[in-house]
Order: structure tokens, then C-alpha cells, then sequence
């Protein structure tokens, strides 16, 4: 049997704070993912797994409250492969992180000072597969936890497989189940949810059947799609308070160039609602969990671009919406990387922690971990106000550029105005609302430029360098 061995320690590359509770943290010293993020009364949390500085991966778990208190606890068992995929705070204050060591399933319970106090691994391949992937965990209507994914065969996508776990709140298992259809299997993209009536379990966007009605035992019951209705992929979905279901997810249609899809249905799957965020380009929610809220009022929901780009940067964009799917605010980021986002946490001070990966390098495909925290105030903000300068109203990229400048919007009236170092005006134009603005600068000479955003009354509302290299 190896050691067991538990590192405390800081790997971080970049913090930027933000404002007083909004700030972003980087990790791209080693490969890593920030998969899931969970709190509890005390701190909020983000688990995932970084490459080692040997052979394969660690399982991590990060604590904090702000931008200035950040701990990280990596696990390492020698010659052996670990990752964190969820986690709960449970009602004593300890922490239930659910993982992999190698093939194995791995329960491992924490304190809130990330002491280990105990652990649980569970061999539960069955034969002709050879691994096992989760992508969604719930807390049910008896408090077991549920686990959703699949087990992959010696050739990937082979075998349709949602496999299915249940947990006791001490890590102890009870219960799981394969089922194997041609109609559905446990996609990433997919999404579990507890029936109000505990009779069982609803699973969304898991194949050609858009949804699944599974017993509490773990046996199918029925299903079908919403056709001509669509949820999409990347599916999340949260009961309102009024019984309804919410859905947000990613579709792609003849009339729909994948974009942001939020629909209602009934608690029965009679649809209501149906709406798209038109957006330039490709917008995806967060993979595993795009959607949150602990204000019904307040639904918090991340876009990123899904698709590798080509320029090696990309924007995103955080929403905030009310039970009706009315947009209440919005605001663009990034334009300095290319992001992936996984999940979406909503957390008790009315914010929202969302964790992913970004480009490690440009050039690279590989990836190193975020964790970014924002709060309604950085988004519901009046047209001339700005709560800080790495929250764009106008998002303005790429930086440094060489023929091309990017603009993106959501508000109207604003002229883009570009000067050189000499402070002579070398362009002015419109910004036209909710398209990509391109510009073209390519007879412009190499160094450094200086831009303004203006509104109708003229009225600077933003600014800053650019270099044309």
C-alpha cells in the first residue's frame, strides 16, 4: 500500500482583484482544471486536478472568502492518479469531495481547515469498460448525494453507458446502476434533477432523448425529446419557485447559429418559455453547471465561445436575469485569453464563483486553471457608471493588434475614437450595439495608440492603450 501524502501549498500565478468581493485567479504554472465550485457558511471552495511533477494528475481543493486569502491543499498518493470532481459542506461543517483515484471512485472528507478525516475508494468498473467519468452531482430529497456519468469502453463512445451513484452523507455507497440505451448515454453536456415528488430523478440532454424519467432505484421509466422544442447542449436545469423548470443550454438550428437557449418548462415538461441570446459567434454556457441562483430574482448564467479560437483569445459574457428570463444586466469579458468554463456557483452574498481553464500560453492548447468571482453590483450598473476597469462595457481587442481592431457592445450611441501617440484623432466611428465592430487599421504605423469611448453627449465613458505591432 503507498504513503498517503497531503501538500499544503500556493501554485498561483495571477490574482487580479477586482473591486472589494470580485477578483479572478489564474493558475497556469502547472496543467490544471478548476472543475466545480461549492460553499459553505464559512468559505467557498473550488475542486479540480493539476498535472504532477512526475507522472499523471493530483486531486486539489481550494479555499477561500476574498481575493487576498486564497489555500490550496493538493493531494498526492505516490504513482497514483487523483482528481476532484464535486464537493458539499455538509451541516457538521465538513466537507464531502467526490474524485477519482485512478479507476477508482474516491470519497474523501474534509474539515474546513482541509485536514483529511477519512477515506473511501470504490472499485465499481464493471467488465468491458475500462474508465469512469462524472459530469453532475445533486444533493436529492432524502440528502443522498447523486452522481451522473458514464463508463467508457476500450473504444470511446462505443457503448452508450449513464451510470448512476448514490451516496449516504458519510461517503458510504448505496446504490448504482448502468443503463445502456441507444437513446441516451451520460454526456458531459448532460443533467440530473430530483423529481418534487421524490419519486425519482429527471435526466436532460443525454442523447436522442432529451429527457429521461429514472425510479428512485435507478430504473428508466420513460422519455423522449422536446421536438419541436430544443434544450440543447451543456444543459442546466433548476426549479423556480412557482414548480417550473428552467433551462438553459446551447443550440444549433437552421435559424440558431449556437447560441444561448433559456426555456421553462412545467414540472410535468409542458414547455411555456422559449427565447435565444443572439450573440456574434459561438456562445456555450459553462459545461457542467452554466445557471444558478439563490435569488429566483437574480439568475446568474456564464457564456464562452466552446470552439478552439483561432486567435487565441476570446470574449465571454456573464447575465443576470429575473424568474421570467427577462435580462436584468450584462457585461463582456476577457479579450486578453481563451476560456473554458465547467461550473457555475451561485453563492450566499448574492454573487457568483464560476471555475474553468484558460490558455496556458498562446500557441498552446494547453490549459491552467481559473476561478473568477463577480457580483451583481459589477453587472447592474447604469449606462454611465463603471464599478472598475477590467469589466468592459465596451470590450475592445485584440491587444496588441496588427490590420484589425474588435469591438463588441450591448449599448447604443457610442463612437470608438483612436489616436496617436502625438494625440492626433487617426479614426472615429459608430459602435454599433450587440454585433462585432471591425476595424480596420491595417495602413496605421506600428507603436502605441490611445482610444476613447464616448457616449451621445460626449461623454468619455472608457479607455486605453492599444500597440500595433
Amino acid at each position: 500500500m503507498k504513503n498517503h501524502i497531503s501538500l499544503l501549498f500556493i501554485f498561483i500565478t495571477v490574482l487580479r482583484v477586482f473591486s472589494q468581493n470580485s477578483f479572478e485567479y489564474t493558475f497556469t504554472k502547472y496543467p490544471s482544471c478548476c472543475y466545480s465550485a461549492f460553499e459553505s457558511d464559512n468559505y467557498e471552495y473550488v475542486v479540480g486536478y493539476k498535472k504532477s511533477d512526475s507522472i499523471g494528475y493530483n486531486a486539489f481543493i481550494m479555499r477561500f472568502t476574498d481575493g487576498n486569502d486564497l489555500v490550496i491543499k493538493e493531494i498526492i498518493k505516490q504513482d497514483t492518479n487523483t482528481s476532484f470532481y464535486f464537493g458539499i459542506n455538509k451541516e457538521n461543517g465538513v466537507n464531502l469531495i467526490v474524485g477519482k483515484k485512478n479507476e477508482q471512485l474516491y470519497i474523501c472528507i474534509m474539515n474546513e481547515q482541509l485536514d483529511i478525516l477519512n477515506e473511501y475508494y470504490y472499485s465499481i468498473i464493471p467488465e468491458g469498460y475500462q474508465s469512469i467519468y462524472l459530469y453532475d452531482m445533486i444533493i436529492d430529497h432524502d440528502d443522498n448525494i447523486v452522481l451522473a456519468g458514464h463508463f467508457e469502453d476500450n473504444e470511446p463512445g462505443d457503448v452508450h453507458s449513464l451510470v448512476l451513484i448514490k451516496l449516504n452523507q458519510e461517503g458510504e455507497l448505496i446504490e448504482i446502476n448502468n443503463l445502456v440505451s441507444i437513446w441516451y448515454s451520460g454526456y458531459e453536456w448532460g443533467e440530473i434533477m430530483s423529481l418534487q415528488d421524490a419519486s425519482g430523478y429527471y435526466y436532460f440532454g443525454g442523447g436522442s432523448f432529451d429527457w429521461i424519467k429514472i425510479d428512485s432505484n435507478f430504473q428508466f421509466v420513460t422519455g423522449n425529446s422536446f421536438y419541436p422544442n430544443f434544450i440543447g447542449t451543456n444543459v442546466t436545469s433548476k426549479y423556480l419557485p412557482n414548480g417550473n423548470i428552467a433551462f438553459v443550454g446551447m443550440q444549433s438550428d437552421l435559424n440558431i447559429f449556437y447560441d444561448i437557449t433559456l426555456n421553462i418548462t412545467t414540472a410535468d415538461l409542458q414547455w411555456i418559455y422559449d427565447s435565444v441570446l443572439v450573440e456574434p459567434g459561438r456562445q456555450s454556457p459553462a459545461i457542467f453547471k452554466g445557471m444558478d441562483y439563490i435569488d429566483p430574482e437574480n439568475i446568474w448564467v456564464v457564456a464562452f465561445n466552446d470552439w478552439i479560437a483561432p486567435t487565441g483569445t476570446e470574449i465571454y459574457k456573464f447575465y443576470i436575469f429575473d424568474s421570467e428570463f427577462n435580462v436584468k444586466g450584462s457585461k463582456y469579458y476577457g479579450g486578453d485569453n481563451d476560456y473554458t468554463f465547467t461550473y457555475l456557483k451561485a453563492t450566499n452574498d448574492g454573487g457568483c464563483v464560476v471555475s474553468g481553464m484558460i490558455r496556458r500560453e498562446v500557441g498552446s492548447l494547453s490549459r491552467g486553471g481559473i476561478i473568477i468571482k463577480v457580483m451583481p453590483e459589477d453587472i447592474l450598473t447604469s449606462d454611465d457608471e463603471k464599478v472598475f476597469t477590467d469589466f468592459k462595457d465596451v470590450l475592445v481587442y485584440p491587444n496588441p493588434f496588427t490590420d484589425k481592431i474588435l469591438l463588441t457592445s450591448d449599448r447604443n450611441d457610442l463612437i470608438f475614437n483612436l489616436f496617436n501617440s502625438q494625440g492626433q484623432l487617426v479614426y472615429q466611428g459608430a459602435i454599433t450595439e450587440r454585433i462585432m465592430n471591425e476595424i480596420n487599421v491595417g495602413n496605421l504605423s506600428k507603436g502605441i495608440y490611445i482610444y476613447s469611448i464616448s457616449n451621445a453627449t460626449g461623454r468619455a465613458i472608457d479607455g486605453g492603450k492599444l500597440i500595433k505591432k
